[in-house]
């Protein structure tokens, strides 16, 4: 999907791994799309000093800010959070790159349900079974 690296966390510490490509100084941007407290202090623990981290996953919980990762607020970070900026226009543009076959998000569809079973498709997603990334519901 155009990543230049790819680390998978459960063989390695994706911290660790990210601080050394970076020969220690961390990140400018992070970008935390999963949702999750642990995923959300990942991203902060890996950013530079006065960088960035723009929160867009949907959290299920309680999220909190720990001291640790926001270096106790003098790291000079800045978090940004976002739920698709651009409402329905910026659908319909992605729409079209779909469309148009200009963008193929086929890899990440892990899962198919039919539509009478959105419901069970939800609740699938929300409690991240068998390795969902993304469900397509079909009509």
């Amino acid at each position: 999907m155009g990543a230049d690296v790819v680390f998978d966390f459960n063989q390695h510490d994706v911290v660790e791994e990210i601080k050394h490509i970076t020969g220690g100084r961390g990140v400018d941007v992070a970008i935390e799309a999963l949702g999750t407290q642990a995923t959300f202090e990942n991203a902060l623990r890996v950013l530079r000093p006065g960088g960035t981290l723009s929160s867009l996953g949907v959290y299920s919980g309680k999220l909190s800010v720990p001291l640790e990762p926001f270096a106790a607020g003098l790291g000079d970070h800045k978090i940004v959070t976002t739920l698709c900026p651009g409402g329905k226009e910026r659908m319909r543009r992605l729409t079209e790159l779909v469309r148009q076959g200009r963008l193929d998000l086929t890899p990440l569809l892990t899962h198919t349900f039919p539509l009478d079973r959105i419901t069970e498709a939800y609740q699938h997603f929300g409690e991240r079974r068998e390795g969902v990334i993304k469900i397509a519901i079909r009509p």
